[in-house]
């Protein structure tokens, strides 16, 4: 009976475990973009073939702070390129830039924001922005 009891509980702890691991996402659309201060603005280049993005993006948000950014270069439903970039947010108002070219690609952004507290600490929030194109003012 014991031998069960301390099988049921290693995987209870363990699922809990891995499942605390994963960031919590929060999807970043026109609607909600405001409220979660996120702004999207499409920048002038001069030259039609590329396109300029600047994404504007809290500090903190629900008490974690910004520390990585991932981009996902997308053509139609595919993952053409993708990067993540790890940092330490030196100003109040941190922004990227950011530019693709006009015609035939999207891209998508995730934004991890790391709590230092709890149980297991570790980038904890997600901002996702599925559609640059969709967002963009």
């Amino acid at each position: 009976m014991n031998k069960y009891l301390v099988i049921l509980m290693a995987t209870i702890y363990c699922s809990s475990a891995i499942s605390g691991a994963l960031p919590l996402e929060t999807m970043v659309t026109a609607e909600n973009a405001d409220s979660l201060s996120v702004n999207l603005t499409k920048l002038h280049t001069g030259d039609d073939k590329t396109d300029l993005y600047q994404l504007a993006f809290p500090q903190k948000h629900e008490n974690c702070v910004a520390g990585r950014v991932q981009t996902f270069l997308l053509k139609d439903s595919d993952e053409v390129s993708s990067s993540s970039m790890d940092y330490k947010v030196g100003s109040v108002e941190p922004s990227i830039l950011f530019h693709m070219q006009s015609s035939k690609y999207d891209m998508a952004v995730s934004l991890q924001y790391c709590c230092s507290e709890g149980f297991s600490p570790g980038c904890k929030k997600m901002l996702v922005i599925p559609s640059v194109r969709a967002l963009v003012k």
